[in-house]
């Protein structure tokens, strides 16, 4: 496993448009609140979900990762394990460079098929500790400091 650096996740970061794989529009959803908290630093977030009934441009929602817009190179995916590595294909299809793959959402063959495709990939990392975190996310922060468990 490759160490994963804060550079690695800054370089993320920097970019302030993100498409997010597996949004959804329960507002109680991880996801759903994952793209709030993006949206609220400023981010430009693009939701990815099969089940919305039709792309809308206007409200930046999309069925797969191939129907973004070309210019789109972030992809976050919060999805199930199941569907990750179709995700990550549909990506690569696309020319996304910069994958983050959210802690549990990960599968050796998403990793492989990333790594093949010299994607810049970040992974078994939770978006919400690298983005000015408030709350639960902001004690869970302090506490992987303090264990030594944020990249360097």
């Amino acid at each position: 496993m490759e160490k994963i650096t804060r550079q690695d996740i800054d370089n993320f970061l920097d970019c302030k448009t993100i498409a997010v794989a597996g949004a959804s529009r329960n507002e109680k959803s991880f996801s759903a609140s994952v793209s709030a908290h993006l949206r609220s630093k400023n981010y430009k977030v693009f939701s990815i979900n099969p089940n919305f009934i039709e792309n809308n441009s206007e409200r930046n929602e999309f069925k797969t990762t191939a129907d973004l817009p070309s210019d789109i190179n972030n992809l976050l995916v919060l999805t199930s394990p199941l569907q990750t590595t179709s995700v990550i294909q549909q990506a690569v299809e696309k020319g996304i460079q910069n994958i983050w793959i959210q802690q549990k959402s990960e599968t050796p063959e998403a990793l492989d098929l990333c790594r093949i495709n010299n994607i810049q990939l970040v992974y078994k990392h939770c978006i919400f500790m690298f983005t000015q975190p408030e709350g639960i996310h902001r004690f869970h922060y302090g506490m992987k400091k303090i264990f030594g468990l944020i990249p360097h």
